[in-house]
This record gives C-alpha cells, sequence and structure tokens, in this order.
C-alpha cells in the first residue's frame, strides 16, 4: 500500500550498506591511529548536528576537508551513524589551515552535503551545533547551496565570504534545488536515472541555467521541474511549489537561506539596549507533516512590541514576557506569545542600512525568521527591531538595480520577486520601485512592471502585474505599523485565474507575503537595495 504523504515526510529510512572508498578507508585508519575519526584526540572540538530532510534514521555521518564526500579532493575526517531522529556527535580535530570543511549524511541515494567553515576557524572552538553553525542542519538547503558551487568548480576555495555572497545572490536558485531535492529525498518524486544520488542530482538541475553563468537564461526552476519529469514519473508543480514555501518558513531551513556557517564572531550584532520590535507573522497553512500539500492559512498579522530588551550576552526579553530569544553573532532564535500561544523561530539578524532609518543615529535591525506553530504549520515572521524613537525612512533606500530587470527610470529600483506556495509559485515578475514620502500622490513603495516575467513551470508564458502597486503604512483599526507596507487588490497577470489579493512588505525582508483566497503565499527576493542588509557596522556580505 503506498504511504501517505505525511508518513512518507517522516519515515523511518531503512538502514543501507555503505561502502567505503579505498581513499576514505585509508583516511579513516590514519585518522584512527592518531586518535582522530569519530572520536577526537588532544585538542579535538565536539561536533553535533541533525542530518534532517525528513530525519535520516541511521544514517553515515561523514566530517570532509577540501570538498564534500564523493567529490574530488575530499579528506575524511571523521565519520559516526546518526541515531533514529537523524541527531549525530562526534568528536574532530581539525588541521589548522583555511580549507573549507563539510559535513556529509548518506542513506541510500539520499545524499546531503553542508559548508562548516575553514577549519582553523573550527579548531578554535570546543563545541560546534547548529547554535554556532547553523549548517550543522545538514538539509536540502545545504546541499543546494552547494551543487552550485560544485557545478562551477568553487569548492575547494569556499571561504565565508563566498558563501555569503552565494546566499545572496542565488537564494531563489538555491531554494529551487532544493525543492527537487526534497521531492526525491520523501518520495514524492524519483531520482533520475543518470543521477547515482540527489548530489549528484542537484549538479545536474544547475546546469546550464542562470544559477552557474548569467549568460543562461534558463531558469533554475525551470530546469529542476524539467529534470524531474523525465524521470520517468509526474511530478507536479504543485508539489514543488508548495515546496518552496515549506522550506523558506521553516525553522530548520530558513536560516540556511540566508546565513550558515559558523558563526565567528559569536558576540551578538545587535547591541545591548532598548528597541522597539515591528513585524508580521503570517502562517503558511503548510504543515511540517505534509509539507507537499497546502491548506488553509490565518490572515497575516502584525506584532509589535515597543520596549524588547537585548543584553550585552543577547539574550532578548520583553516587560510582558511575550518575547524571548537569543542572538549569537547574527544567528537568531525567538519565541513570540500571542493569544496564549507561543512559536519559535529561527533566523538571521541584519543590520538595516543608515538611510533605512529617521529620528535615530543609532543602528537598526532587520529579524527574517521562520518558525513552526501549535498545529504544525510552518511560520514566517518578517521583522525590524530599532531604536525606540526610530522611524522608516522609505526615501532612504537606494542603489543598484538587479540585472535584466528592465527599468526606464534612472530613480527607480529593479528587482525580480519569485513566486512561493500555491497559485503563485514560479511565477517570476520583473519589477520596478520607487520611494515616496507616503502621501496619496506619493505612496512608500510604489511599483510598476520591467521586462516581462515568466511562468517558469511553463515556458514561453509570461508575467506581469496589473497596473501600479502602491504600497502605505499598514493601518489595522487605529493603529498604524508604519514598518510594515501594504497594497490591496493586487492583480497578477499571467496567473490563469486572474487572482487578486493582498501584497505585505516588512522594511528589510528578502520576500513580499502575497495574501490570496485562504493562502498566505510569497515572492522570493535576490539581493537588492530592498533587501540588502550588512553583517554589522564593519562589513556587508548580505
Amino acid at each position: 500500500m503506498r504511504l501517505s504523504l505525511s508518513s512518507r515526510l517522516f519515515r523511518v529510512l531503512k538502514r543501507r550498506s555503505y561502502t567505503l572508498s579505498a581513499a576514505a578507508l585509508s583516511a579513516l585508519l590514519l585518522l584512527s591511529s592518531c586518535g582522530g575519526g569519530s572520536g577526537g584526540g588532544g585538542g579535538a572540538t565536539a561536533v553535533s548536528g541533525q542530518a534532517i530532510d525528513a530525519p535520516l534514521t541511521g544514517a553515515t555521518i561523514t566530517v570532509t576537508l577540501n570538498a564534500p564526500e564523493g567529490q574530488t579532493g575530499a579528506q575524511v575526517l571523521g565519520t559516526t551513524t546518526a541515531d533514529s531522529n537523524g541527531n549525530f556527535t562526534l568528536n574532530i580535530s581539525f588541521p589548522n589551515t583555511s580549507a573549507p570543511v563539510f559535513a556529509n549524511a548518506q542513506t541510500g541515494s539520499t545524499v546531503l552535503s553542508s559548508y562548516l567553515g575553514p577549519a582553523s576557524t573550527l579548531a578554535s572552538l570546543s563545541t560546534l551545533s547548529t547554535t554556532n553553525v547553523p549548517n550543522l542542519a545538514i538539509s536540502q538547503v545545504t546541499t543546494a547551496a552547494l551543487a552550485i558551487l560544485a557545478a562551477t568548480n568553487q569548492l575547494s576555495s569556499l571561504t565565508p565570504t563566498s558563501y555569503a555572497t552565494l546566499l545572496s545572490n542565488d537564494r531563489s536558485d538555491i531554494l529551487a534545488v532544493a525543492a527537487g531535492i526534497m521531492a526525491v529525498a520523501d518520495k514524492y518524486c524519483s531520482l533520475p536515472g543518470g543521477d547515482r544520488d540527489t548530489f549528484e542530482m542537484g549538479r545536474s538541475m544547475v546546469a546550464g541555467t542562470s544559477a552557474v553563468s548569467s549568460s543562461n537564461t534558463t531558469p533554475t526552476l525551470t530546469n529542476v521541474s524539467k529534470i524531474l519529469n523525465n524521470s520517468g514519473t509526474s511530478c507536479s508543480s504543485s508539489i514543488l511549489s508548495s515546496l518552496l514555501q515549506a522550506i523558506s518558513a521553516s525553522q530548520y531551513w530558513a536560516p540556511e537561506l540566508d546565513l550558515g556557517d559558523v558563526v565567528e564572531n559569536i558576540a551578538p550584532v545587535v547591541p545591548a539596549g532598548t528597541y522597539h520590535l515591528q513585524g508580521l507573522t503570517a502562517d503558511t497553512g503548510i504543515s511540517q507533516n505534509n509539507p507537499s500539500n497546502s491548506g488553509t492559512a490565518f490572515t497575516p498579522s502584525p506584532f509589535d512590541d515597543p520596549s524588547v530588551s537585548v543584553s550585552s550576552s543577547g539574550g532578548i526579553t520583553s516587560k510582558d514576557g511575550n518575547v524571548s530569544g537569543q542572538i549569537t553573532g547574527n544567528y537568531l532564535t525567538l519565541s513570540l506569545t500571542t493569544g496564549g500561544a507561543t512559536t519559535t523561530y529561527s533566523g538571521k539578524v541584519g543590520l538595516l542600512p543608515s538611510g533605512f532609518l529617521s529620528s535615530t543615529t543609532a543602528e537598526g535591525f532587520s529579524l527574517r525568521t521562520g518558525g513552526q506553530d501549535g498545529a504544525g504549520n510552518f511560520v514566517k515572521f518578517d521583522a525590524v527591531l530599532v531604536p525606540q524613537g526610530g522611524s522608516p525612512n522609505w526615501t532612504g533606500i537606494s542603489g543598484s538595480s538587479e540585472d535584466g530587470t528592465g527599468c526606464s527610470s534612472s530613480n527607480a529600483i529593479g528587482f525580480r520577486m519569485h513566486g512561493l506556495g500555491p497559485i503563485v509559485g514560479g511565477y517570476t515578475y520583473n519589477l520596478c520601485a520607487t520611494t515616496g514620502t507616503g502621501t496619496t500622490t506619493s505612496p512608500d513603495l510604489a511599483i510598476t512592471n520591467g521586462s516581462a516575467g515568466e511562468d517558469d513551470f511553463n515556458t514561453g508564458s509570461s508575467a506581469s502585474l496589473s497596473g501600479t502597486l502602491s504600497l502605505d503604512t499598514l493601518t489595522v483599526g487605529t493603529t498604524s505599523y508604519p514598518f510594515i507596507l501594504t497594497a490591496a487588490s493586487v492583480a497578477l497577470g499571467g496567473v490563469s485565474n486572474g487572482t487578486t489579493g493582498t501584497l505585505d512588505y516588512v522594511m528589510g525582508a528578502n520576500e513580499m507575503i502575497y495574501v490570496v483566497t485562504s493562502y498566505n503565499t510569497a515572492f522570493l527576493m535576490n539581493d537588492n537595495p530592498l533587501d540588502k542588509l550588512a553583517e554589522n557596522s564593519q562589513n556587508s556580505d548580505h
């Protein structure tokens, strides 16, 4: 009998035999004789994490130097076996070198890999976990990122800076490949016959696409869908669309789309002080138990707390007890309580450009997180954490347009939006934004069409907005939320049923929430002036 989608996601994967190559076996014997391998010698670092698409029960976990396991130049540093929940722990004696380190998980044809950081940086830390290395959740997202680098022969030269650039510039491509890997790993779709495992499949998915060269015109999602539908079985666009949104809203995977390798400086990027927290929660209606299906979602809800404290060690508290969390470097865990229910989120803290704020000279921050509510649904929370008394300055947003968006006005910011979730999944719009003063004739953000967009699932189809969008301050009842912009009756040209909905945007977010019928869908953005964040006041990786 065929398993339900829910059962397949969290199935206990059959543990299969795993044969090491001669080179890997020799490396393990050498490490064992030196006190390394799966147990560390003197100065060893304790490493713990999880192999998770669905939890990879009994997966073989291998930590390698120079390249992911199975790739040219990979040197094994240690190995162990994951437990029934995909959790693993091992001790590694990292060499004193700047060479990149990778964590790998394999069970059958499911092969996942992740970049952890330079060996010398990892060696300087006594313990490594998802708290200071989010990529120790070895996942389809981390694998997709490395598949792009493998296709462009950049694995051996990988650095934290180049990895940050990849996440910023190719976020939508990584997400497309991650959805394809998840579809195969969780048995929604079949592994293509020409690929031996999911890592190699990821490389195939980006070959010849815009992810590996700007001269290529084929969108990555188009190639992902094509490859999976040429694998002997049908892999529907609705499944891939829902997986795109599920991954982007997960507390495990959302942080890996924005940061992931070792947090080199664990000091919180947010200075100690009292801040104003304002943001928008958007329940996707997509269950973690069944991420390929989209259910009814609640209307997005603004959240506002004018008095949130951050300690010198990164602890987050509020006077009413509804906000708590921890900032480690740029990595955030946050719990919000509304209506008696608490949801915990994980994600990135980034520094807003100085021009984004007025009425203050202090720094403000953007929070990009994903979480899971009490019903098991993925929930997005985009927010700002700004100095008390600070105000948004939408006219302060400026910078170069994203390539190929076709904006004719020199004052416009060109950007591309990639649809995630039901109805809009696969649609890409090239748009031009101009900022204003929030008046009737000068909205905070006015958006018009640039060059024609496309439906990545149906090549040859075009997509564009119907008319001009005017986004202004969100107001609910008598309460205004100035860091959240909204536009009603947004019509999407190209969508077959003439969809009309509401578009919401939080300052600094890398997505816009699109509320249509009973769905909270989203449009993801890559690096552009609307969502470009600095890591801190001295570093502007992304």
